[in-house]
């Protein structure tokens, strides 16, 4: 039985889109494998349905960690690239490892993921050549890795709860005569610019709310609810409106799953969404659009100002208007 560590504590939408990998590791091995993950409590939620991970381990679980880390890997994919992750598994033994490794107490990268880490934070060219690399790259995010890792990555999945997915599907039955939007504009504190622009999004609704076949849920976590409540108070008295209140991770997957579109940034919402093959379509400012894999199931309105894909917090969104967005809407509706 050969065993499979996977190294990626978060962010949460980048854990989503690792878990494609796993059909195509258990391939190389005929099956006859074993696959460990170490990542976050709050991804535990994501990833404790999948029926591909055989030990899910919680990395600030220490009696959990220590056992696993008993083992010696035949493989190991390292995607982080904090200090602090690696000091809580330096006594880890493997035959391979692919990405992040610690050696002489520096960050440091294997050449088969050197693609990938090139354009990242610790890539070994700094920042500036990362960032025009990050630009000019044309490569989704499964293809980048596919052919690193020498891996088949056919399609999105997500396993979630079975009874949840119940629970939700019968509440949201009521509004299954419409077509459901699922509206996810604000994108939280860390990428101002990944959010949309409040006047844009209020523009946007009112657009659609002129179909009337249409019921939008403007969805969030915590991060988002204050905006989402005021972007909700534009619409006081319309009909075929709500705001959903933040839920659990698998809740939130739930809803996502029930929707005829989402429309987002490069969020989690959006990686749930792609995972479960609901059409979408995503912004990009800030970040690199052509990294997104949608798998054929969405559109993509993309910044043509100069700061685009800059990685910079805050960018000039000003070429991502409701119109642009609205038509994707009414094309793919």
């Amino acid at each position: 039985m050969k065993k499979v560590l996977i190294l990626k504590v978060g962010a949460l939408g980048d854990v989503v889109r690792t878990t494609y990998f796993l059909p195509g590791i258990k391939k190389i091995y005929n099956e006859n494998i074993k696959i460990f993950w170490i990542t976050s409590k709050s991804a535990m939620e994501i990833l404790r349905n999948n029926k591909h991970i055989d030990e899910l381990v919680d990395i600030n679980d220490i009696n959990k960690l220590q056992e696993v880390l008993e083992n010696e890997f035949d493989w190991v994919i390292s995607l982080e690239d904090e200090k602090e992750i690696f000091e809580k598994i330096k006594k880890i033994k493997y035959k391979k490892i692919s990405g992040v490794f610690i050696k002489d107490n520096k960050i440091n990268y294997t050449n088969d993921l050197k693609e990938w880490f090139d354009m990242g934070l610790i890539s070994k060219y700094g920042k500036n050549i990362a960032d025009k690399l990050k630009k000019s790259n044309k490569l989704g995010h499964s293809e980048i890795f596919s052919k690193a890792l020498g891996i088949e990555i056919k399609e999105p999945y997500f396993f979630n709860n079975v009874k949840i997915e119940k629970i939700i599907k019968e509440e949201i039955e009521i509004y299954k005569k419409y077509k459901l939007i699922g509206m996810n504009l604000n994108a939280g504190k860390r990428w101002p610019s990944k959010s949309l622009d409040f006047v844009k999004g209020v523009k946007l609704i009112e657009k659609l709310l002129v179909h009337l076949d249409i019921y939008i849920f403007i969805l969030g976590g915590e991060e988002e609810k204050e905006n989402n409540k005021k972007l909700l108070e534009n619409f006081k008295g319309k009909e075929r409106i709500m705001m959903i209140e933040p839920r659990s991770l698998e809740e939130f997957a739930a809803i996502i799953k029930n929707l005829d579109l989402l429309v987002s940034s490069d969020t989690l919402a959006l990686h749930l969404a792609i995972a479960q093959k609901v059409k979408n379509i995503s912004y990009y400012s800030p970040t690199s659009a052509a990294e997104i894999d949608t798998f054929g199931f969405g559109e993509k309105v993309i910044s043509t100002a100069k700061d685009y894909c800059s990685y910079n917090k805050v960018t000039d969104t000003s070429s991502i208007t409701a119109e642009k967005i609205y038509n994707k809407i009414i094309t793919i509706l």
